[in-house]
Parts: C-alpha cells; sequence; structure tokens
C-alpha cells in the first residue's frame, strides 16, 4: 500500500481538561508556527506536540451524480480520488456509503455532497467544492455539524476532526471530511446537519469565501463488533515509555484500534529541568507483507507539564485488512522535541533520533 509522509492536518482537544473553543483555523496556525523540523526518512510523520499546551444563501437542489467536473472520474465515488495520500483507507467506503447527490451554490461556490458513510466510530463525509476562482490550496467548509441524537454531548468535545483535500484543478477540489467519535453515545441512527458560513484555505487561513451550505441527511449505522482486549496482554514496555491495545472496533470500512500511552518525557530526553515533548507514531503491517494506512487521533500527546503519570488515550484507524492476514504488526516510534530557543511558539526540535521501541502483534482471525 503506497504511503506518501505528510504532515497531519489538525491538532486535538484533551478530553480531560475544562472543554474551551478552540477553531481549527487557530490550531493550524499553531501547527504551522511550531513545527517545522526537518523530516527523518524512515519516520512517518512529525507532529505537533506543543500545541496542545497554546493556547449569499444557496437553496437546496437534490439531483444524483451532477457531473460538473470532466476531470472527477465518477462524482460519486469521492474516495477514489485519494489513492495517494498517505490517510487513505477508503477502499471500501464507496461500496457502503450512502449516496446523496446534494448541491448549494452561495457566493459563486458550489458545494456537492457525493457519499456520506456512518460505522459508529466516525461519520465520513465526500464532497465537492467547484468555484469561479482559485480558493487555494487546501479548501474546506469551516463546518458546524450538529446531530440529534449527540444533544450537546459532543458541543466542545468527544470528538475529533480531520479534513482530506484533493485539488483537481484551479477551481474545482474534492474533499474528505472525517468526524470521529471520541467519546459519547454512539446510536444506530444519526440525523445530521452539516453547514457552515465560509469556506477557508487550510493552509493559508487568510484566504476565505463566505456563504451559507446547509445539508441535512440521515445516516444509518453499519454493523460493528469491538472486542476489549485483556488486560496487560497487549502491552509493549521499553526505558521510559509504555503503549497497549486496549480495544478494537471492526466494521465493514475499517478497524480502529484504542491504545493508551504512557512516556517519561524528561527520562528519554535525559533533561530534567526543561520542558520535553514526545510523540509516538506507528507503523502498521500485517503478515502477508502490507503496509496499513491509517487516520491517528493523538490524544493529549505528551509533555513534562503534563507531570509523570499523565496517560494519554490515542487510537488509529486502518481500512479493511487484508483477508489472509492472520495478524497485525503495530510497531511504536518515538520522537523526542523541545522548543527551539525555549520560545513557546518556537519551532520544535529533535532532541534525539526518532527510534523503535518493541512491536506489538495482534491476532485478527
Amino acid at each position: 500500500m503506497k504511503k506518501l509522509y505528510q504532515q497531519f492536518n489538525h491538532l486535538n482537544i484533551d478530553m480531560d481538561l475544562e472543554p474551551m473553543e478552540v477553531s481549527v483555523h487557530e490550531k493550524e496556525r499553531i501547527q504551522k508556527r511550531i513545527f517545522k523540523a526537518k523530516k527523518k526518512k524512515y519516520f512517518t510523520k512529525y507532529m505537533a506536540t506543543a500545541a496542545t499546551f497554546l493556547l449569499a444563501t444557496g437553496i437546496t437542489v437534490g439531483y444524483a451524480f451532477p457531473a460538473f467536473a470532466t476531470n472527477i472520474p465518477i462524482i460519486g465515488n469521492v474516495f477514489s480520488l485519494f489513492v495517494d495520500n498517505d490517510k487513505y483507507i477508503f477502499d471500501n467506503y464507496g461500496q457502503h456509503s450512502t449516496a446523496m447527490g446534494m448541491s448549494q451554490e452561495s457566493n459563486g461556490v458550489e458545494v456537492t455532497i457525493t457519499n456520506a458513510v456512518y460505522d459508529t466510530e466516525n461519520i465520513t463525509i465526500a464532497y465537492t467544492i467547484k468555484s469561479d476562482k482559485d480558493l487555494g490550496e487546501r479548501p474546506a467548509i469551516q463546518e458546524s455539524v450538529v446531530v440529534d441524537e449527540f444533544k450537546e454531548i459532543y458541543e466542545y468535545s468527544g470528538y475529533d476532526r480531520n479534513y482530506i483535500v484533493q485539488k483537481l484543478n484551479d477551481t474545482e477540489y474534492a474533499v474528505i471530511y472525517v468526524y470521529q467519535l471520541i467519546e459519547g453515545t454512539k446510536p444506530e441512527q444519526v440525523h445530521v446537519k452539516f453547514q457552515g458560513d465560509e469556506i477557508r484555505d487550510l493552509n493559508n487561513v487568510n484566504n476565505v469565501v463566505a456563504g451559507d451550505w446547509s445539508f441535512e441527511f440521515t445516516l444509518e449505522a453499519l454493523e460493528s463488533e469491538s472486542q476489549i482486549f485483556q488486560k496487560d496482554s497487549l502491552k509493549i514496555e521499553a526505558e521510559g515509555v509504555e503503549v497497549a491495545v486496549l480495544k478494537s472496533t471492526k466494521t465493514p470500512i475499517a478497524t480502529t484500534f484504542y491504545m493508551s500511552e504512557l512516556v517519561d518525557e524528561a527520562l528519554l530526553a535525559q533533561e530534567y529541568d526543561k520542558v520535553r515533548l514526545a510523540s509516538i507514531e506507528y507503523r502498521v503491517t500485517d503478515d502477508v507483507g502490507n503496509h496499513y494506512n491509517y487516520i491517528h487521533h493523538r490524544g493529549t500527546s505528551h509533555s513534562t507539564d503534563f507531570g509523570e503519570f499523565h496517560m494519554n488515550y490515542p487510537r488509529i484507524t486502518l481500512p479493511a485488512f487484508d483477508e489472509k492476514a492472520t495478524s497485525i504488526t503495530i510497531t511504536p516510534i518515538v520522537g523526542v522535541y523541545k522548543v527551539k530557543n525555549d520560545a513557546v511558539e518556537g519551532e520544535v526540535v529533535p532532541v534525539k533520533e526518532p527510534f523503535e521501541i518493541a512491536p506489538i502483534q495482534i491476532p485478527v482471525k
């Protein structure tokens, strides 16, 4: 499976902290400021770990698969446009998603929701954008997602968001929006209101087009099966690091692994009087030679500011496994960082070379 190692698109909110509103624009702005370290060829992606601590109306017209972009091969299968993206996990999404074909135009920008799917782990929405001007490299609706069944559970926390954007030409774009359900209820049916009043280039937050796009639809949950692993049965320990797999949830389109991470950042850095940060990335393979992309919810990450026994609970969502595979191997890759020149909003640089620790092998049959 082809993998391009790129920087991730967003940061996350600590679910155990006092809830507060932080816009996606602010998260991305901080991420750019604090994280410019050069990638190592064997380390998948650097993370902006320090940022955890910083602080015209259109009318809905429904029609099936409008062919407004000749370079989009199948407008109802936007997922297929992202096969070379390092977050691509969508091989089975097209056949299990609900076809929408819902379009709205506002202020010269047409948004078409082509497909959506809900598997109790995520609500995934595929849409296209067509404009009369260049909207930048990574434009996306700055959305509000309201789900009647969630009530206020996900208003401030308990969820995470991923934007995967493909620029097709100067005026046409494809977007996959993943709304990850981290905590709270996961009903069998969801009534979704997906709306926004601007489209913003995630690479240039000053590039904004105002408008009014609003969609409503209902999704039925796909079947899912969860397994809670026996305590410490899938745990590895190294000096200053402890990683465990706690649970898995399998659906027809993906498998999600729930993890725990405990890191002694000062011990790893051998610097006890400085603030040090750590990140854990993963390499995921199977026993028949496949390498798997994943979408990563990183939780709160790791900092000496958190204290000695701060436990982090990330999760990774992978595509459906090769039917021939009998086991999945998750290899943690640990990075340790400092803020350059001790500036809170400065560049994050490695304290040492990222290193692997012992892998975790998980039977899948």
